[in-house]
Order: C-alpha cells, then structure tokens, then sequence
C-alpha cells in the first residue's frame, strides 16, 4: 500500500479520504458569519494596541545617542576645557585659570551639539572669576596698606589655588560622566 503524498493537501479541491475538509481561510457553513467578523475585528483592535504599545518602547538604533545625551566628544570637551583651567590656575597662581573656560565658551558656545561644554565652560567660567576677584581684591588690600598686609594675598591666593584645582578636577570627573557640575562660591555671574 503506497500513500499519495498528495492525499491530504490543503490546496487540492478534492480532498481525499472522503472528508469534508474546508480550504484554509473559509468559514464553516454552520456558524454565524456576523460573530467570526466580530472576533476577527477584536484581534485586529488588540493587534493595534499592541502595535501602539511597542512603538513607545523602541530602541535606539546603534552608536546614536539618545535624545538629550550628552555625546563622547561633548564630554570629552568640558573634561579637557577643567583639566586645562587646573593646570593654568596652578601655573599661574591663580591669574590666568579664568582662559580656559572663556576660551572653550568662545569656541563651543555657537557649535551645534556642544551645549554640554557650552554650559560646563560657562559655569567653570563663572567660578573661576569670582575667584580671580577675591584675589585680586586680596592683593589691592596689600597695595593699599603699603605691604603691611601682604601675608593676606599669599595665604588667599594659596587657598584660592587649592580650591580651584580640587574643583575643576571634581568638575573634571564629573564631565567625564556626562553629569553636570555645579561650582560652589560663584557669586559673580557673567556668562
């Protein structure tokens, strides 16, 4: 007894074995054509909702940042623009630390995709000019006495050079993170 390999074949319109069998996609003669429309309508109502569900969780595709990410290069800039106002502030004992972050907020303050640096220039900008100030009001106090008082602007410009190196290295690390750092004793705002 050899079987037909054909036999049984949901295309073929002669089924064989003598069954009654229906082609896919046909309704059965004794139900209701109004309630399989009906159920058929329910799954695609379903089908949407959770069509509408999964756009809300799509990934982004790959090596694209998310929106309102901070990017490698924008991180990487405000982390160089801190580094570079440690090392100037240490170099030069306070008077010249300030350039750095104006120099960067020149450069990137224009620049589409750089607000991080914008920002972290602007802030690190700030702080190191109400410093810049302190110091030198320090060292006018000094002129003024006629350098009675000159012990003042050695001690402030020592402490000012320690605080603005640990800072801008917190800022540092902070920007390396793609976290924004707010600078404590900013009280003159100019950026």
């Amino acid at each position: 007894m050899s079987q037909n390999p054909y036999e049984n074949n949901p295309y073929d319109k002669n089924p064989g074995n003598g069954q009654n069998q229906q082609p896919q996609g046909y309704q059965p003669q004794n139900q209701n054509p109004y309630e399989q429309q009906g159920a058929q309508y329910q799954y695609q109502q379903n089908q949407n909702q959770y069509d509408q569900q999964g756009a809300q969780y799509q990934q982004d595709p790959y090596g694209q940042p998310k929106p309102g990410a901070v990017s490698a290069d924008d991180k990487n800039m405000a982390f160089l623009m801190n580094l570079i106002s440690a090392g100037a502030t240490f170099l030069s004992a306070t008077t010249i630390g300030f350039l750095a972050p104006l120099i960067f907020w020149f450069v990137y303050k224009d620049k589409p995709g750089y607000g991080f640096t914008k920002e972290a220039s602007r802030r690190a900008f700030n702080f190191n000019f109400t410093l810049w100030v302190i110091t030198m009001a320090s060292w006018i106090l000094a002129i003024i006495t006629f350098g009675i008082l000159i012990f003042i602007p050695l001690i402030v410009m020592l402490l000012v050079t320690i605080v603005l190196i640990v800072f801008h290295i917190i800022a540092a690390v902070s920007a390396n993170k793609g976290e924004e750092y707010e600078y404590p004793l900013t009280f003159i705002k100019i950026l």
